[in-house]
């Protein structure tokens, strides 16, 4: 009789925990201190505070669609040099026989960027995606981009994308000039166009 007393004791206790805790009540640390002289209780409340990440990234005009930066190559027949018109037909030209001379504008354009993250890293990467002309015209790499300010961009060329670190808790801030080089005289005529995705990460 008495095992089985204490058996049921137990049983209630435990339902009267198992009740406690499905009614959603907080358990309270809690002390006590007795005895002469000086006594002492303590208590101690655990604090939690939750920052979620955040990453933000913008590479060129305040709208909200993808700035286009173009080039286009010009055209020279020598031996007086002459620029073909833009649109002719059996039109009369003094050609030396020399091969034309093709060039591409050497102006640069810049884009501004800006990043910022509270990531314990952030880092910003390149990918090139697949020219619509597949052959025939510059490369990846005849792209370089110059950086100023402090976002550095992720590879001198858009052939040598690499991931780039910047500080954390700061904007950073900078300018993005992108040039054209290789030699168009190369280049068979045509449109070619692709897209940089531009990707910053907060680790």
């Amino acid at each position: 009789m008495i095992r089985s007393s204490i058996a049921h004791r137990m049983l209630a206790i435990s339902v009267a925990a198992l009740s406690l805790f499905a009614g959603g009540a907080a358990m309270a640390e809690s002390q006590y201190g007795s005895g002469t002289g000086t006594i002492t209780a303590q208590a101690k409340v655990n604090l939690s505070v939750v920052v979620p990440k955040l990453i933000l990234l913008r590479v060129g005009g305040t709208n909200t669609t993808q700035d286009t930066i173009a080039w286009t190559s010009t055209l020279s027949i020598p031996g007086v040099p002459t620029a073909p018109l833009a649109t002719a037909a059996n039109t009369f030209v003094d050609w030396s026989g020399a091969a034309p001379t093709v060039t591409t504008a050497t102006t640069a354009a810049a884009l501004t960027v800006y990043a910022w993250t509270n990531a314990g890293t952030g880092t910003i990467n390149c990918a090139m995606g697949a020219w619509n002309i597949l052959t025939g015209g510059p490369a990846n790499a005849d792209f370089t981009v110059a950086t100023t300010g402090t976002l550095p961009h992720p590879g001198a060329n858009l052939g040598a994308c690499a991931s780039t670190a910047f500080t954390s808790n700061v904007v950073a801030t900078g300018t993005w000039t992108y040039a054209l080089s290789g030699t168009p005289a190369n280049w068979r005529a045509n449109t070619y166009t692709n897209t940089i995705t531009y990707t910053a990460q907060g680790i």
